[in-house]
């Protein structure tokens, strides 16, 4: 009996707040610049004995198998047609004495080796693993008491398989009999603050020797080239840029992803602005995180629109709707989103993944705590 397997569980990107895209593995989402969730969870599992790891998928994600052979290709997967009965029948068939259940929607890097060290260990019936003294959902369970759970949970015939990663939290949390810490960084957990703050901290800790042996446990070969373009006229302080951006403009304490442009006039201060985004000239992005932009900006275009104003540099403001997940100002643009030319977007505004530039021109404008759907009417600060 081998001591234990780890199910990487694929099960898409969180639904709320509506600001992740649909249909985009969480696997695949950016964070860091250069990498991506995945990367993270293979850093964490490197050293692990070959056939021990298993990327386990929801049927949806047609492309999960290349995506892992590309990048992990001792790891293995299976996707499941019948959500937590397929996993149950995978792990009655797994020799395992512990099943680590861990979903790739987290995101924490730890210190080497904590996690296989903690998975070589004696374990209770059911684990549940903290990062930093953050909580994730990573549980350690014992093959049997899984089994024994998944079967008592089971489903009638007539009911739809639910989402994988959500049902088995729902299971394991009033379970779990001790929380086991891990030291590292606990980056994302399903916050935005969390996100914003956790992609900042690359400006922290640029050229510094810590920040250098973290991406040194990322890259594992895959560490994209590219070139890093500051045109003329063009100001860079203290922000780290990944390969493949432009800037023409003005970038201060921010993080810019691979993709990104900032045309000639525009403003960047304290922002995290994800793969693909342009930000069009004389806008003015300020405390924002701005989601991935997935589409082709055509013929040029920029998807944040000219003399757009975004954020604002200080405010204390929280959004109205999603407080817990925007305050002290932050603004969230999510995935897709597009803003047309001179459109203002106050603090802690929250603009919803897809929201298209013709819904934003029939607000006018988002003033401060906002929150505006795709297809729907923004419920705003009166």
């Amino acid at each position: 009996m081998k001591p234990y397997s780890v199910y990487l569980l694929e099960a898409g990107c969180p639904a709320e707040p509506p600001v992740f895209p649909k249909g985009v593995p969480s696997s695949l989402f950016p964070f860091w610049g250069h990498y991506c969730f995945y990367d993270f969870a293979a850093a964490n599992l490197s050293g692990a004995p070959e056939g021990c790891v298993q990327v386990i998928g929801e049927s949806r994600f047609r492309g999960l198998p290349e995506i892992v052979s590309g990048r992990s290709p001792t790891f293995s997967v299976q996707l499941l047609e019948d959500g937590p009965a397929g996993l149950q029948r995978l792990a009655a068939a797994d020799p395992a004495e512990k099943v680590l259940l861990y979903p790739l929607s987290q995101v924490f890097l730890a210190d080497p080796g904590a996690l296989l060290q903690r998975l070589e260990r004696p374990a209770a019936e059911v684990t549940r693993l903290s990062v930093d003294n953050t909580a994730t959902d990573l549980y350690l369970v014992r093959r049997r008491t899984l089994l024994r759970l998944l079967k008592d949970s089971r489903l009638g015939s007539a009911e739809a398989a639910p989402d994988l990663g959500s049902h088995l939290n729902r299971l394991l949390a009033g379970h779990f009999e001790v929380i086991d810490d891990l030291p590292g960084l606990a980056l994302f957990q399903n916050s935005l603050m969390q996100m914003y703050a956790g992609n900042l901290q690359l400006c922290v800790e640029l050229g510094s020797s810590e920040l250098e042996s973290r991406f040194a446990l990322l890259d594992r070969g895959h560490m994209p080239g590219g070139d890093i373009r500051i045109e003329r006229g063009g100001t860079v302080k203290s922000s780290f840029l990944a390969a493949g951006t432009v800037v023409e403009g003005y970038v201060e304490g921010s993080v810019l992803f691979p993709g990104v442009s900032v045309r000639r006039g525009a403003l960047v201060y304290q922002s995290i602005v994800m793969s693909g985004n342009c930000i069009g000239t004389k806008a003015q992005v300020s405390r924002a995180l701005i989601l991935p932009h997935f589409g082709e900006n055509g013929k040029g275009a920029a998807n944040i629109g000219e003399d757009a104003f975004i954020g604002l540099r200080s405010s204390s403001a929280a959004n109205l709707q999603y407080p817990t997940q925007l305050r002290d100002g932050l603004t969230v643009l999510g995935a897709n989103a597009q803003v047309p030319r001179g459109f203002t977007i106050g603090p802690a505004c929250l603009v919803g993944a897809e929201v298209s530039p013709q819904q934003l021109r029939g607000i006018k404008e988002l003033r401060k705590g906002s929150t505006v759907l795709c297809n729907t009417r923004p419920s705003a600060n009166s």
